[in-house]
C-alpha cells in the first residue's frame, strides 16, 4: 500500500498541479433520458457502454487552477516522497452545513492506486472537524471513473444541472453523511 502524504496546498504547487493530465479515458458514460409529459416529467440517467473508449476532458481548464483557488476553502495535495501526486479542492456552504468536493486530480502514473481516495477522506476528516454534516461531489457525466468512486465511498446520487459546464457537460451530484 501507499503512504500519500497529504499536506495544504501551496503557491508553488499550483503550476506542478496544472501540468497534471486532468482528462480522463473511459468507455462509459451517464447518458441523460428525459420523458415530458403533460401531467408529469421524469427523468432517467442510464449507463451506456460505447464502442471505444473517448477521451474526456477536464470540465475546467487546467491553467484556471489559479483563478479557481479563490473560489474553494481548501485545496490538499496528497504527495509521496515529497511530490505532489495528487490534489482535491474543497468548499464549505455559507452556514456550514455541507463540503463541496469541486477538484478531483491525480497524476496519470498514480491513478487508481488510492490516492483519490484518501483525498477524500482527508476532505472528510477536515469537514468533520469543522462540524459539517455532510460531503457532496461534483462531476461530469462522462466521468465513469469519478462515479465507480463516489460508489465505491458510499456517496448517493442526489441531483444534476444539466449545462452545468462551461462545455454544456451534465455535473452529477452525489453525497454522503459524515459521521
Amino acid at each position: 500500500m501507499i503512504e500519500y502524504a497529504v499536506r495544504t496546498a501551496v503557491s508553488p504547487d499550483y503550476k506542478l498541479l496544472s501540468n497534471f493530465q486532468h482528462s480522463i479515458e473511459t468507455e462509459h458514460v451517464w447518458q441523460m433520458i428525459y420523458h415530458p409529459k403533460v401531467d408529469q416529467w421524469s427523468i432517467d440517467f442510464r449507463l451506456v457502454r460505447l464502442p471505444r473508449p473517448i477521451r474526456v476532458d477536464y470540465p475546467y481548464s487546467a491553467e484556471s487552477i489559479l483563478e479557481r483557488v479563490k473560489d474553494v476553502s481548501i485545496i490538499f495535495v496528497a504527495c509521496v516522497d515529497g511530490v505532489p501526486v495528487g490534489y482535491i479542492t474543497a468548499s464549505t456552504d455559507k452556514p456550514g452545513h455541507q463540503s463541496w468536493i469541486k477538484d478531483l486530480v491525480v497524476h496519470e502514473r498514480w491513478r487508481r492506486r488510492g490516492c483519490a481516495t484518501k483525498l477524500v477522506q482527508v476532505v472528510n476528516d477536515w469537514s468533520s472537524e469543522r462540524g459539517i454534516h455532510r460531503l457532496t461531489m461534483e462531476m461530469s457525466s462522462k466521468n465513469y471513473p469519478a462515479f465507480c468512486l463516489a460508489n465505491k465511498l458510499n456517496f448517493e446520487f442526489c441531483g444534476y444541472n444539466d449545462f452545468y459546464y462551461a462545455n454544456n457537460d451534465i455535473a452529477l451530484f452525489f453525497t454522503r453523511s459524515i459521521p
